[in-house]
């Protein structure tokens, strides 16, 4: 690697790690201003919420939210979860396993299902321009990093998926979901608690 690929791929990182400390204040902003605004619809939503789907709910959640990109992101979870007062330990492991597993089975579809259908393959390739380059400047670490950042972490799943990359590397990367549910919880457990 030449010394301005090397220059170029820190640029990159460092603009990553930005993009996800940015992320980070903007979900306390923005449960910050959905405690003080509006707490009272959320308290009622979140009870509900709990009742009828308690943790599992979370976790059913997670798996089609990281299983089908364009469902609902994670973070309305983590929010129902932190105005609802559940647990944040049962909440990040039910949340961060339910992750891992609907990234897994976006990782199966990726390697079984798109190859063999026209618009899957299709899609890939749209995605592809985006996140190939991460797969193919960090390998492994494009998971992790996807784990962790705004990258989309289930259309990285498909993704490698797609290009086969082993599953057990694919795995233990997104054990990395564990520290993104966990930092997000408390960042807007912050934000919830500020906006009282």
């Amino acid at each position: 690697m030449s010394n301005s690929e090397k220059q170029e791929s820190i640029l990159n990182l460092n603009t990553l790690i930005l993009q996800t400390i940015l992320s980070i204040l903007i979900v306390i902003g923005i449960v910050f201003g959905l405690a003080f605004f509006f707490r009272e619809e959320l308290l009622g939503y979140s009870t509900i919420f709990i009742k009828i789907f308690g943790y599992f709910g979370l976790f059913f959640g997670m798996v089609l939210s990281d299983s089908l990109p364009a469902f609902i992101p994670p973070d309305a979870f983590l929010m129902l979860a932190v105005s609802g007062g559940m647990s944040p330990m049962i909440t990040i492991v039910s949340m961060s396993l339910g992750s891992i597993l609907g990234g897994s089975l976006a990782y199966w579809i990726g390697l079984r299902l798109i190859p063999r259908f026209h618009l899957g393959r299709k899609l890939v390739l749209h995605y592809e321009d985006k996140l190939l380059p991460y797969i193919r400047k960090y390998g492994f670490w494009a998971v992790v990093i996807s784990a962790l950042t705004p990258i989309p972490y289930s259309w990285m799943a498909y993704t490698v998926g797609t290009f086969k990359m082993p599953f057990h590397l694919f795995l233990f990367g997104s054990l990395f979901r564990i520290l993104r549910m966990s930092v997000y919880f408390f960042a807007m457990y912050l934000g919830w608690i500020s906006g009282v």
